[in-house]
């Protein structure tokens, strides 16, 4: 096979992957470029880098002698992507659903997930839970009670945290530890909650939502139903991830590798989009969209944000130093 029908084949997969979304010249002609230049790696490539996160996994739990991990099963694929890493680095993998006035086929998607990996399945409905700790809320603060976006977004952090107490006591139990398992993509856009998505151990957090997530997926035999299905907070906030968007991730992520490959040497005047070149207004949108969503979710990514010693500016480090020292 040829060069550039292996370029082709790429491109129907990571097309296929994101539901075909149509791309506007610019930004087909930049996926192009990925794919080119190997941004958008090949299958042999990612079966490479499988291998590495599974290894780095092994060498987590030999490190910190804990071989118990606690996932969220949403029924999307993010989550059964983590989990099958996990599953092949030997752990115990005890993946929980967790449904809050849930869409059934998602619950469903997640007790797929769970029986077609092989491992160890909890069904918890947290629904009465959460539905009493808001009658709670709503006598602290009665704006909760509305259902404009901003209350939805304000309710679906409960949800998510709520989740998050239900998996660190089951990891307590255990002597495990919690999965985080968001993508780079999401990572970016700030499409998580803090101290609700976010656990221990983050084995995805540096994959695409676009290409290697769903490829991946695929090759670790996360069923169809969940590589395909379109991707959805679970927080009950919008219909899609990409309906809040209003762009595909693939898009989202195009732009976010051409600002990123502007980071170094350039001065980020006027318009962000200026420097990607896009000319046509819809593309530039979107790269102002992405970059807002970067701009607007750094607290997100720097948390807790500590403060260094007046005097003694290096504890944190000789912590760190201490820390290695001691496990050696």
């Amino acid at each position: 096979m040829n060069k550039k029908t292996e370029q082709a084949n790429l491109k129907k997969l990571i097309l296929d992957y994101n539901r075909k979304p149509v791309l506007s010249p610019a930004f087909e002609k930049l996926l192009d470029s990925y794919i080119k230049s190997g941004k958008y790696m090949s299958v042999e490539k990612l079966q490479v880098l499988r291998n590495d996160i599974v290894q780095n996994l092994v060498e987590y739990a030999n490190k910190y002698k804990i071989s118990n991990v606690c996932i969220g099963l949403s029924g999307g694929i993010d989550s059964a992507l983590t989990a099958s890493l996990f599953r092949d680095a030997g752990y115990h993998v005890i993946g929980v659903t967790m449904p809050i006035n849930q869409i059934e086929d998602e619950t469903d998607r997640g007790i797929e997930t769970a029986q077609a990996l092989g491992i160890d399945h909890r069904h918890i409905d947290l629904t009465g839970a959460y539905e009493s700790l808001l009658q709670q809320e709503y006598k602290i603060d009665a704006s909760l009670i509305s259902n404009d976006y901003a209350s939805k977004i304000r309710k679906g952090n409960i949800r998510a945290r709520l989740r998050m107490i239900t998996l660190y006591n089951l990891a307590g139990a255990s002597q495990g530890f919690v999965a985080s398992t968001d993508n780079f993509s999401e990572l970016a856009a700030g499409f998580w909650t803090l101290h609700g998505d976010v656990g221990d151990v983050s084995p995805i957090q540096s994959l695409s939502k676009s290409w290697e997530v769903p490829a991946l997926a695929e090759m670790q035999g996360v069923p169809d139903s969940v590589v395909f299905a379109v991707p959805t907070d679970g927080l009950g906030i919008s219909s899609s991830d990409e309906a809040q968007f209003g762009f595909s991730y693939l898009e989202f992520d195009l732009a976010l590798f051409k600002l990123l490959e502007n980071v170094d040497g350039v001065e980020f005047e006027n318009t962000i989009s200026d420097i990607t070149g896009f000319k046509d207004i819809k593309d530039k949108l979107i790269v102002e969209d992405v970059a807002s969503r970067i701009r607007g979710t750094t607290y997100k990514r720097f948390n807790p944000y500590n403060l260094t010693h007046t005097f003694e500016k290096d504890r944190y480090d000789l912590l760190e130093k201490l820390d290695n020292q001691l496990r050696r």
